[in-house]
């Protein structure tokens, strides 16, 4: 049986909330919750926390010893590789990315997702992206953001490290797949609710008082967390989208392609 493994990026690094991943919310670090909502889904083999080889993410790693959770140590720049290499240590066979600023993401959306990666025979599925006047573009795909899943094999990750070339293209782990329509087939996922107004990922310190703040209105201490659960707080307490919805989507991303703009005009 082909075994599904989620490979969750993390480092301590960040630019624009540095320590972010084990910053606590109700006395646990956010890793935590990240962890907890995955291992709720019900087609995910195994977790793998993927990090870097920075003295900064001893903590992360010291982390993963002390709950006996699966990890690899990696480039901090080429992310890419890092996911690549992980995989191929692990010999995963079908590779969900998941990324450690989504303490609420949905294992019910999860293994929708990988379902239909499993059913269809696309290279790529994820709610991440989505064609518009004949072009594919980042989106939220009418989900909370947070809630991003991607699934692939580690045959097509494998040639995303190996052609990869630009600076997004090695941020990021799958730009070089969903961007080249001729190399690689992909299918999306789209919420049949637009919920995309509602930002569940940690990216900024306004973001994490949202998450603790959804939390506590929760009031839950082990329970799994769905999408439904937030619409209903979100509802109820519409002034808690007031916290951080002034904060633009895809920040990390657009800076790569920036960041590709200027190579590409020095060469």
């Amino acid at each position: 049986m082909t075994k599904v493994y989620a490979i969750i990026q993390a480092r301590m690094n960040s630019k624009r909330f540095p320590g972010k991943v084990l910053k606590n919310i109700n006395r646990k670090p956010m890793l935590h919750y990240v962890i907890k909502q995955v291992s709720a889904s019900k087609k995910i083999s195994e977790i793998i926390v993927a990090t870097t080889r920075s003295l900064k993410d001893d903590p992360i790693v010291d982390y993963c010893k002390k709950n006996n959770i699966p990890y690899y140590r990696g480039s901090s720049n080429d992310v890419l590789a890092r996911y690549y290499e992980c995989a191929k240590k692990f010999s995963c066979d079908i590779v969900v990315r998941i990324s450690s600023d989504c303490p609420l993401i949905d294992p019910t959306m999860i293994d929708n997702i990988i379902k239909m990666y499993l059913t269809d025979s696309f290279d790529y599925v994820s709610n991440n992206i989505e064609k518009k006047n004949n072009l594919w573009i980042n989106s939220l795909c009418n989900f909370p953001q947070g809630m991003v899943v991607e699934v692939s094999s580690f045959k097509i990750l494998e040639k995303a490290w190996k052609d990869a070339k630009k600076l997004s293209e090695r941020e990021h782990v799958f730009p070089y797949v969903q961007f080249n329509p001729k190399k690689f087939s992909r299918k999306n996922v789209i919420n049949s609710n637009d919920l995309s107004f509602i930002r569940c990922t940690v990216d900024q310190k306004s973001d994490l008082i949202f998450i603790k703040e959804l939390i506590k209105k929760l009031k839950i201490k082990n329970q799994i967390v769905h999408i439904s659960d937030i619409l209903k707080i979100v509802k109820d307490n519409p002034d808690l989208l007031q916290i951080n919805n002034h904060i633009s989507f895809d920040e990390g991303y657009k800076r790569s392609i920036q960041k590709d703009k200027k190579l590409s005009n020095k060469s």
